[in-house]
């Protein structure tokens, strides 16, 4: 029985543009996710007099921490991914 023509079912096609719209969004969202949590560790470890701009020591600080965060998940990710692979 073709089940095709039927109105409830896409096909593959549209199943597949959906779950990478998903995908897409869940991508999008982890990553302001991410943006959010380094911003305030960073903003609460460098700068420690707020005002209308960063200055330089401030600005050098908050690039490092952004750095060394990004540096760490990715080590992080990275291993965990190792280890995963080990167990399978």
């Amino acid at each position: 029985m073709d089940f095709s023509s039927t109105p409830s079912f896409k096909g593959n096609d549209d199943v597949d543009r959906q779950l990478a719209k998903v995908q897409e969004q869940l991508y999008i969202q982890n990553a302001i996710r991410k943006l959010q949590i380094i911003t305030d560790k960073c903003f609460e470890k460098c700068v420690t007099k707020p005002g209308t701009s960063l200055d330089s020591s401030q600005q050098k600080c908050t690039l490092f921490c952004m750095d060394r965060y990004t540096d760490t998940e990715k080590i992080v990710t990275e291993s965990l991914t190792q280890r995963l692979q080990q167990h399978q």
